[in-house]
């Protein structure tokens, strides 16, 4: 039940973020006005909202002008759903669960905008923070474990540090907004174990380096081509969420 309920909500943010992922980089109101076609401007009713049945039933078309909206909407809600359903199978019933859904829907936000635009706006990662701390340090004190909010500053301090000297590194090759992300990461990671934070930057540079050499293989890419890396801190944030501790304990096994 827990599952269920949380893919059904992560339908709704998803339905939502897909607001949020169209206005916020271009500094609009995320509140008003409501939601309406982009190009006859049909403002859309409580039928044009429904989550991915909306979207089937109008074929991915206005209602009135037959434009196409594309699969923005499709995708969002479909990948938010599948990740809060993700996060309630492996943290149960628990404050963890809707702590990592915070997570997981500004991730999911920042990957989009990240992937058209090349930015992480600072507003929806401060914000995830915002929203995701508290539930933590509630998460903390349930569980009777409140030695995990010092553990979450430790993951947050470790990957700011590194990402941080990687950002000096690059010489510009690593974007600010990579940096600003790292500590909401590694908070997160760092509540459950502060050495997955530098488990879960690997995991995003591994999958960096694999999709950076598929695609020059493909000639889709040269050597010089900017690839948008928050879309991989995500994923190798979320890899670590779920089997991080497995690898760790693989590799301290060997």
């Amino acid at each position: 039940m827990t599952i269920a309920l949380a893919a059904v909500f992560g339908l709704l943010i998803g339905s939502f973020l897909t607001v949020v992922v169209d206005r916020v980089p271009r500094g609009a109101s995320i509140v008003q006005p409501g939601s309406a076609c982009g190009n006859c401007g049909l403002r859309l009713g409580p039928l044009d909202l429904v989550p991915v049945v909306s979207w089937l039933a109008l074929r991915g078309k206005c209602r009135q002008c037959h434009t196409s909206i594309g699969v923005e909407p499709l995708v969002l809600e479909v990948s938010t759903s599948a990740l809060f359903g993700l996060t309630a199978w492996h943290f149960g019933a628990s404050w963890l669960t809707p702590a990592f859904c915070v997570l997981m829907a500004g991730l999911v936000s920042l990957s989009w905008i990240d992937l058209k635009t090349q930015r992480l706006p600072r507003e929806i990662t401060y914000t995830t923070a915002a929203l995701g701390a508290p539930l933590l340090v509630v998460a903390a004190l349930v569980d009777h474990e409140p030695k995990r909010v010092l553990l979450m500053l430790l993951g947050a301090a470790i990957a700011l540090a590194l990402m941080a000297a990687i950002y000096a590194l690059s010489r510009g090759g690593l974007g600010d907004g990579d940096v600003r992300l790292s500590p909401l990461l590694g908070g997160y990671l760092g509540w459950l174990n502060p050495g997955l934070a530098p488990v879960g930057l690997f995991f995003g540079f591994l999958l960096g380096a694999v999709v950076g050499v598929v695609m020059m293989a493909l000639r889709r890419a040269g050597r010089r081509t900017a690839l948008p890396f928050g879309p991989f801190l995500a994923a190798g944030t979320v890899v670590a969420v779920f089997v991080g501790q497995d690898y760790i304990d693989f590799i301290l096994a060997r």
